[in-house]
């Protein structure tokens, strides 16, 4: 198969839209197949590999906790809205939510998982935590030549399939990656932070990815592993009242009480929500409150473990250097 400019990530996009300068998003060549983007005023940040004329590759980060859909785009990247093509999303670090709008129900997905929909508002993306990374596979049937699809056809991998698979779950198919899909991703990715990648073994390796995902080798969730709105914001209650009283000493009993439900259901949803214990979370949330409190004040750390949480100063600078490696007054130093 040739080697054709076409494939510049760019040039797809101002050939399939009205969109001729793509203003905000920013462009920049790093190797023969590898473009960098800068989404502008989304924190998004890809190096994007165009393996077929439809497709392309995007190993991406997102630094901070950013909502994105297709109905909630920054203005920069709304020229996607005109493209129709499959989206195939591996998670390699932190946690994202996918909110399956036409069920009403939420998915979690963490490292070594996979989310596979079309590019429509039925699905929203929400990277609940900052410094995600992940990898994506986007790619269109209709705007590959012949021969690309040929190819693909060959291996079963086909228009057809691709919807069969999201239909399975309406609007989003949600899995476990098996080792053999995630080291396939290793490959590509490693050979992305190196620039050693050449498209002949991109091409090699995402039909690979494609033949995995369309014949089972993901395995599908539970029911029981999605969660319901009703679910997700009872933890969402007690997220926020966990927010509002970080000094106070609130056990998850106290919480339950007032959102009048058990205990154990309570730490259940609150865990597949927010990824970690409800004590867990309200560890590090007075753990940063209490780092920023060092940074910008000059109060005595007795008085800051305190409005934590903690009466106990020592125990407060132990969790505090485990936290951060460094004791408060060490932190306090290194950030004045």
């Amino acid at each position: 198969m040739k080697s054709i400019e076409m494939n510049y990530f760019p040039n797809i996009i101002k050939k399939l839209t009205a969109n001729s300068t793509l203003e905000g998003i920013r462009f920049k060549r790093i190797s023969d197949c590898i473009t960098e983007m800068n989404a502008g005023e989304s924190s998004l940040v890809a190096n994007i590999v165009m393996p077929y004329s439809g497709m392309g590759i995007f190993y991406f980060g997102v630094p901070k906790k950013e909502l994105m859909s297709m109905d909630n785009l920054p203005k920069s990247m709304l020229v996607m809205k005109q493209i129709c093509f499959f989206k195939l999303n591996y998670c390699l670090n932190g946690r994202v939510e996918v909110f399956m709008r036409g069920k009403g129900k939420y998915a979690f997905l963490e490292e070594g998982m996979v989310a596979f929909d079309r590019n429509d508002a039925k699905t929203i993306l929400s990277f609940s935590k900052e410094n995600y990374r992940g990898f994506g596979l986007y790619f269109n049937f209709d705007i590959m030549s012949e021969e690309e699809r040929m190819i693909l056809s060959s291996f079963g991998i086909t228009k057809e399939k691709s919807e069969m698979l999201i239909d399975r779950d309406e609007t989003c198919f949600v899995g476990n990656a098996s080792s053999e899909f995630k080291s396939i991703v290793d490959s590509i990715v490693t050979s992305i932070d190196d620039r050693s990648l050449d498209m002949e073994f991109a091409r090699i390796q995402v039909t690979r990815l494609l033949y995995l995902l369309l014949n089972d080798d993901v395995i599908p969730l539970r029911q029981s592993e999605y969660t319901t709105a009703g679910q997700r914001r009872l933890a969402a209650e007690a997220e926020k009242m966990i927010l509002e009283n970080t000094g106070v000493h609130l056990t998850a009993e106290d919480i339950a009480l007032k959102l009048n439900c058990s205990a154990p259901t309570l730490k259940k949803y609150f865990r597949k929500v927010y990824g970690v214990p409800m004590y867990t979370f309200l560890q590090d949330v007075r753990m940063k409150k209490a780092g920023e409190y060092l940074k910008d004040t000059k109060r005595p750390i007795a008085d800051i473990a305190y409005e934590a949480g903690y009466l106990n100063q020592s125990k407060f600078c132990s969790l505090f250097k485990k936290t951060y490696g460094v004791t408060p007054s060490e932190y306090r130093r290194l950030n004045s």
